[in-house]
C-alpha cells in the first residue's frame, strides 16, 4: 500500500539559535521561510510510505543500494502479539515501489539488518520464530535464493551483519532472549561467521562482554561490534574489536546504551543513544559519544528538547547514525510525549503528542552544525533509522504506522 501526504513541514535551527518554519507540498514546493531567507536545515523533498499485511509496519535498518534504489527492512504486524512478519521493501530513487517481500508466518519474526552482497543481491538478518536468521534474496525481485536459521537457545536473533574481506558473511545478535519486543532483549551475545552462502564456519560466544551484539563494521582486517551491556545490572560493554576469527581485541565501557553507530574516514567512532543522564531535562535526550580508534572518548555532547515543550514529559529517543562525507555525523531520533498526563500546544509541528521526525547534524567533535523537526501535520512520524544519499541529503526511515521513505533534500556538496 502507498500512502502520499498531502501538508508536510521541517521546522529548523540553525547551531544554536534562529529557528524556521517551512511548509511543504507533497511534492515539495517551499511556501514559507524565515524573515532573512535564510535556510540551514534541509527540506523535506518527499515521503513515500508502504504497508505489509499487517495492521502495522515498523522499520527498523535502511540502506541505499548500489541502483541508488532503497532498501528497507522491519516487520509487519506487531512482535508483541506475535502476529509479526519480516517486511522487506524495494524503491527506486524516487521512492517508487518495486517490490515488497515478507517472511516468516505470523508470530515472532524479526527484520533488524540488511546489506548487500558482492554479487549485488541483499542479505536480511534478524529472527524467524524464534530462531536466529540470514536469508539471502534476489535484488531485482525480492525472491529468496536462501535462507538460513540457527536454533541457539529459547529466542535467539541476529541484530547486524557485515561482508568480511574473504567474501564471507559476520553476523551478531544474542541467543536465549527474553522475547518481549524488538529492541532489547537480555540474551547472551554471539558472534557468527559463514561463508558466501550462508554455511556457517565458526561461532563465538560473547556473553562475557554483552547480551547482544547489535551492530558490526569492519575496520582495516578487524571488525567493531557495539553491542549492549552484560545484563540489566551491569554497564559493561558498548564497544568491542575483534579480529577476523572472533578473537576480542579491546572492550570499552561507557556507560550507556548505545543504539545509533557508524565510523567517519578519520577512524573516528561515533555512538548516540538516549539518557536520562542529560543536562538538558528530566527525561530521554539524546548522547552523542565520539571515540577514537581505539574507543578512547574524544567528546560527549546532548541534546534535544527541539520543540520546546516541557522536558519533563518528552521523549528524544535516537535510533541511527551516520558518518557524512565532509567528516560529521547525522542521527536521526523521534521526538515526543508518550504519557496522556501532559499534553503542550504552540509549536508549529503540532501538539507534543505527535511524534516527529528529529534530525542532529553535527561536525565530526559532535558540535551542532543544525537540527530539524519534520513531519505531517496529522499522525505520528518516528526517526528509526537514516541513510546517506548520494545526492548529498539523507533517507529517513519514519515509522508512521507503515515503512516510511521520507527524503531530505541535499545538504552536502557533491
Amino acid at each position: 500500500m502507498f500512502e502520499a501526504i498531502d501538508r508536510l513541514f521541517f521546522l529548523g535551527t540553525i547551531g544554536k539559535g534562529l529557528a524556521f518554519l517551512v511548509v511543504l507540498g507533497w511534492a515539495g514546493t517551499m511556501v514559507r521561510a524565515d524573515s532573512n531567507g535564510k535556510l540551514s536545515a534541509p527540506a523535506l523533498a518527499w515521503h513515500k510510505s508502504y504497508n505489509g499485511s499487517g495492521e502495522e509496519s515498523h522499520p527498523h535498518y535502511v540502506v541505499q543500494t548500489r541502483d541508488l534504489g532503497f532498501l528497507m527492512v522491519g516487520e509487519t504486524g506487531f512482535v508483541e502479539d506475535r502476529s509479526a512478519k519480516i517486511f522487506l521493501v524495494k524503491t527506486d530513487r524516487r521512492g517508487n515501489l518495486l517490490w515488497q517481500k515478507e517472511f516468516g508466518k505470523r508470530g515472532y519474526n524479526l527484520g533488524n539488518c540488511i546489506c548487500e552482497a558482492d554479487d549485488g543481491n541483499y542479505l536480511v538478518a534478524g529472527t524467524l520464530n524464534m530462531d536466529a536468521a540470514l536469508i539471502k534474496v534476489q535484488a531485482k525481485s525480492g525472491k529468496t535464493i536462501w535462507s538460513k536459521t540457527w536454533n541457539l537457545g529459547s529466542e535467539d536473533s541476529f541484530e547486524g551483519v557485515c561482508l568480511s574481506p574473504d567474501g564471507g558473511i559476520l553476523l551478531t545478535g544474542y541467543r536465549s532472549g527474553l522475547a518481549e519486543g524488538t529492541f532489547l532483549n537480555w540474551g547472551r551475545g554471539v558472534l557468527l561467521k559463514t561463508d558466501a552462502s550462508g554455511n556457517e564456519e565458526w561461532r563465538k560466544d560473547l556473553s562475557k562482554y554483552t547480551c547482544s551484539g547489535y551492530r558490526i563494521q569492519p575496520k582495516g582486517e578487524d571488525f567493531l561490534i557495539s553491542c549492549h551491556p552484560r545484563n540489566e545490572e551491569s554497564e559493561d560493554y558498548n564497544l568491542l574489536l575483534v579480529d577476523a576469527t572472533g578473537k576480542v581485541k579491546w572492550a570499552h565501557t561507557y556507560g550507556e546504551i548505545y543504539w545509533g553507530f557508524d565510523q567517519n574516514e578519520d577512524g573516528k567512532i561515533l555512538l548516540t543513544g538516549h539518557t536520562r543522564n542529560t543536562p538538558l531535562s528530566e527525561n530521554l535526550d539524546i548522547q552523542f559519544r565520539v571515540v577514537d580508534q581505539r574507543g578512547r572518548t574524544q567528546t560527549t555532547e546532548f541534546f534535544g528538547q527541539p520543540r520546546g515543550y516541557d522536558g519533563r514529559w518528552i521523549h528524544d529517543e535516537v535510533w541511527g547514525a551516520r558518518a557524512t562525507r565532509d567528516g560529521g555525523w547525522l542521527a536521526v531520533a523521534g521526538t515526543g510525549d508518550e504519557t496522556r498526563r501532559y499534553e503542550g500546544r504552540g509549536h508549529p509541528s503540532g501538539p507534543s503528542g505527535q511524534w516527529k521526525i528529529y534530525l542532529i547534524k553535527t561536525d565530526g567533535r559532535g558540535s551542532l552544525e543544525w537540527e530539524g523537526v519534520y513531519g505531517a501535520e496529522d499522525g505520528d512520524w518516528a526517526g528509526e533509522d537514516v541513510c546517506m544519499t548520494a545526492d548529498g541529503g539523507a533517507l529517513v526511515a519514519n515509522d508512521c504506522g507503515a515503512f516510511g521513505f521520507t527524503k531530505i533534500e541535499p545538504f552536502l556538496k557533491n
